[in-house]
């Protein structure tokens, strides 16, 4: 739910403007930004709707703002406050006690203008008295500022061109007013950030000049001892090269927050700049849970729906795929209390929108808190693809448009499979579609470590794709999500399909996306065209991830939350030449390992790479790995074979008390901390294992929650 700036330069000529409406003031509190430039010219940004119109003006004006009081634009022309109207005219003002110096930052608050001059301090000009007062004396003015912004509560905050956010404290007198916090922004790269200003709801917008970046930080906390901030970075804005400053009036709300997006590419209608779908978000009325408020529109790749808060799940399908000529039902799930009006729209033809006459497929039902099924027929003609979209539309309101605002409720973008009649498929998910399982893993073996169960935590889950008439399996879709990684080693991630030739997968058909990154080549080259295929996603997980906690380690020390956003998330899509009927003994989760990276010494003396592999209990290897580690260190393995899988005799990766060295969780699960034992942290596993799994079945719900990582949200 996000998107692109998409702007508009269109040359306007202010001279006849100019001459009919000399000195008067601006409309009360406008929604356009003024962008002064160093040249004589201004842009009129429309930060809501992400355009931006040039034209020439008089003269060129810096360190301004906005004067909600009467109108006019206050800023600085050759070392001299001046009072700005609507035609980009001015008129000087006599300032009282105020120095002529190289003023570089400026504001308007509260009939205030506020100017910066490096070395030299900070004034305070009265506007109503054109009296000035200097607040920050010359010996702590040496930042380079190129603006500045009065936050609503009063207080100047500052991004520096060192990228440092700046908050000054001017409450006291001349003698002990300071910059009372500086902190860096993390921003890099050379930097010029001449346009800042404030929203009425205290959300700071900066612009840098020399590459038309510009930020958003949302959460300032003027009135708190230590600053937490969170800004997001927003696509370049065009015609703001040589900016030297921008007024806005601050009393106006950026509407870019409060509203929900769709998420389906922009063709689709998605962005605020081509007027795309979006909702005013509201308690009252909405699909599955409430949704967040969305800053710009992501559409896809770069969707918002992820694994930590996706909003994307208030429809459900019966199916994955929809198949031509038949009818498929959708649940869709209200909250609230409103009575919603439900429409939504399907591109059939897989043309990038939803203008063709057929694809309106659900007409404002009126619909009440619940859950509700509804029918969509699929059209005899709809194109055949692995990927097409939909999109549903819940508002308070009948709404006919797929584009364009609405009011209380939510739009809801889709992904959809369509199939045809003959080779009509049906998927299998394990667990389900919208859940994992957890894997973990002790990468330490054959040797015995601390048993923790969090060297690799990896969430999983399989899709197996089949006939539906013949039941043969056809295709297989692999979804992973890094959970946790507290292993100093660097290991590679696969799986093994026990009974499937390496022959029949279709490679040219056959990918692997890690992190929005493409990767065709899955199949691992065989030494014999009949041995088990073998997919790889990746042979250093290491490589798609960093994490500034201890050892680099990732959501596994619960004091330090520095890794909580670091996501690594993977689909594979395996493709069979031909369907072929369902190995006997191909396990539902299939046979994930884990292996040593290349040139990763993993505690031997010469790497052993990918000849070390790690599976779950009482699986099956691969032809690649060295069995002679088999039975040294702690391993006690009785029967690792490479065709064990098949043959469903294995007796492998086990120590001598039956401790597995990898284990596959049914379910979302909370991972040990780092040196935490999983006996000791879940102790119901030791029944568990002792039994052989015949007792103490569900031990993964009952931990010890001082021990434990906690990633699943209650």
């Amino acid at each position: 739910m996000k998107s692109h700036f998409i702007a508009i330069a269109l040359p306007i000529l202010l001279t006849s403007y100019i001459n009919t409406s000399l000195a008067n003031p601006f409309s009360s509190c406008p929604q356009t930004g003024y962008l002064f430039h160093q040249t004589t010219n201004v842009s009129f940004v429309d930060i809501d709707r992400q355009t931006s119109n040039i034209g020439t003006i008089a003269n060129s004006y810096d360190a301004v703002g906005f004067n909600a009081l009467d109108g006019y634009i206050y800023g600085i022309m050759d070392q001299k406050v001046v009072r700005i109207h609507n035609g980009f005219t001015a008129d000087e003002l006599e300032i009282i006690d105020l120095p002529e110096l190289d003023y570089t930052a400026g504001d308007v608050h509260d009939d205030h203008l506020y100017l910066y001059a490096k070395y030299q301090g900070i004034w305070q000009v009265n506007l109503s008295t054109n009296q000035a007062t200097q607040l920050l004396k010359k010996e702590l003015a040496f930042y380079n500022l190129s603006d500045l912004a009065v936050h609503p509560e009063g207080i100047i905050y500052a991004v520096d061109n060192s990228k440092n956010i700046l908050r000054f404290d001017l409450s006291q007198s001349l003698e002990d007013n300071n910059v009372d916090l500086i902190k860096p922004t993390g921003l890099s790269g050379l930097r010029n950030f001449s346009g800042q200003f404030f929203d009425a709801n205290g959300m700071l917008y900066i612009i840098d000049a020399n590459t038309g970046e510009s930020y958003l930080f949302d959460d300032l906390t003027p009135l708190s001892e230590e600053e937490s901030f969170h800004y997001v970075a927003l696509p370049s804005l065009p015609n703001v090269s040589d900016t030297v400053d921008i007024a806005r009036c601050s009393n106006t709300e950026l509407a870019i927050k409060g509203y929900d997006f769709g998420d389906a590419p922009n063709s689709y209608g998605t962005s605020l700049s081509i007027n795309g779908a979006h909702h005013q978000v509201s308690s009252h009325l909405y699909l599955g849970i409430q949704p967040d408020e969305d800053l710009i529109a992501q559409f896809y790749p770069s969707s918002d729906s992820n694994n930590e808060g996706d909003d994307d799940q208030g429809i459900s399908f019966n199916t994955v795929s929809f198949n031509q000529g038949a009818t498929a039902f959708v649940t869709a799930q209200v909250g609230g209390f409103l009575t919603g009006y439900l429409s939504a729209w399907v591109d059939w033809n897989n043309n990038g929108n939803f203008d063709d006459a057929n694809e309106h497929v659900i007409s404002n039902i009126a619909l009440n808190g619940g859950a509700h099924t509804l029918a969509i027929d699929v059209p005899n003609e709809a194109n055949v693809t692995e990927q097409t979209w939909a999109r549903f539309r819940l508002n308070d309101e009948p709404i006919d448009s797929a584009q364009g605002l609405g009011g209380r409720g939510e739009v809801e973008d889709y992904p959809l499979t369509i199939t045809s009649y003959d080779t009509q498929e049906s998927y299998l998910w394990y667990p389900s579609q919208g859940s994992y399982t957890t894997l973990a893993f002790e990468d330490r073996w054959p040797n015995q470590d601390d048993y923790d169960f969090n060297d690799i935590v990896i969430q999983y889950r399989v899709g197996h794709v089949q006939e539906t008439i013949t039941g043969k399996l056809s295709r297989l879709s692999i979804d992973i999500a890094l959970q946790a990684y507290g292993a100093g080693y660097n290991n590679g991630f696969a799986i093994k399909l026990d009974g499937i030739p390496s022959s029949s997968i279709d490679t040219q058909n056959s990918y692997v996306i890690i992190n929005n990154q493409y990767q065709a080549s899955v199949l691992e080259e065989p030494d014999n065209p009949d041995d088990e295929a073998v997919l790889i996603f990746t042979d250093a997980l290491k490589q798609f991830f960093s994490s500034e906690c201890d050892n680099g380690f990732l959501r596994v020390d619960p004091n330090c939350d520095l890794d909580k956003d670091v996501t690594l998330q993977a689909t594979m899509k395996i493709k069979l030449n031909t369907p072929i009927d369902y190995p006997e003994h191909l396990h539902p989760y299939l046979n994930p390992f884990i292996f040593a990276a290349p040139n990763d010494a993993h505690g031997f003396a010469s790497p052993p790479s990918r000849s070390l592999e790690i599976h779950l209990k009482d699986f099956s290897p691969t032809t690649k790995a060295n069995a002679s580690l088999f039975k040294s260190g702690q391993d006690q393995s009785n029967n690792a074979s490479v065709n064990c899988g098949v043959k469903n005799n294995c007796n492998s990766y086990r120590n001598s008390t039956g401790i597995p060295f990898a284990i596959l969780v049914p379910s979302p699960w909370n991972n040990p901390i780092e040196g935490k034992s999983i006996l000791s942290a879940y102790p119901e596993i030791e029944g568990y294992i002792n039994s052989n799994g015949s007792s103490d079945d569900t031990w993964f719900n009952f931990p010890d929650a001082s021990k434990i990582y906690s990633v699943i949200e209650e």
